[in-house]
């Protein structure tokens, strides 16, 4: 019988723009992701006359990723506010662990946005400086892990799903 994994991340890269080179990683100074999440907003429905009232799904608040990245990454930073297409694909890639199994797992996530925040922390004498961003004005984002659909949302397209995988890793 198979056992839901239980997955910690154990490594992460972000490539900002698209066709970014291998130089372009940040796997050396990425310190904190956080992929977006779909919060649902409800409204309150009373019908008349009923005793109880239910709450009806209307819709997905927007999408937004945000990540920190150690010192002030200049490729990066002149992402903001970009016009350029080519700058408005971010690509995630992690690794997770199974801390039943051992095995290793992948998560790919790709969105289409834009660096919506640059946000360098105060300097102090002695500490590191991070800075933290915020990718917005989302119109695509797709995670996978281990090879199966978790979610797929296109704007353009008007897509949204949810994957139910079954899931078995891709690597270890």
């Amino acid at each position: 019988m198979p056992s839901t994994p239980v997955l910690s991340m154990e490594a992460a890269n972000l490539f900002c723009g698209k066709g970014a080179s291998t130089s372009a990683s940040t796997h050396l100074v990425l310190t904190q992701v956080k992929l977006p999440s779909f919060d649902i907003n409800y409204v309150d429905h009373r019908p008349g006359g009923a005793p109880v009232g239910v709450e009806i799904d209307t819709i997905c608040n927007h999408l937004e990723c945000t990540f920190v990245t150690l010192g002030l990454q200049p490729g990066i930073l002149s992402m903001l506010r970009s016009l350029s297409f080519d700058d408005h694909y971010f690509e995630f890639y992690g690794v997770l662990r199974d801390q039943i199994e051992g095995s290793l797992w992948q998560a790919v996530a790709r969105m289409t946005g834009q660096l919506a925040r640059a946000d360098p922390t105060p300097f102090d004498k002695g500490d590191v400086l991070h800075t933290q961003y915020s990718i917005r004005g989302m119109t695509h984002y797709e995670l996978n892990v281990a090879g199966q659909e978790v979610y797929f949302w296109d704007f353009a397209q008007n897509i949204f799903r949810t994957g139910s995988p079954t899931f078995a890793p891709t690597f270890g």
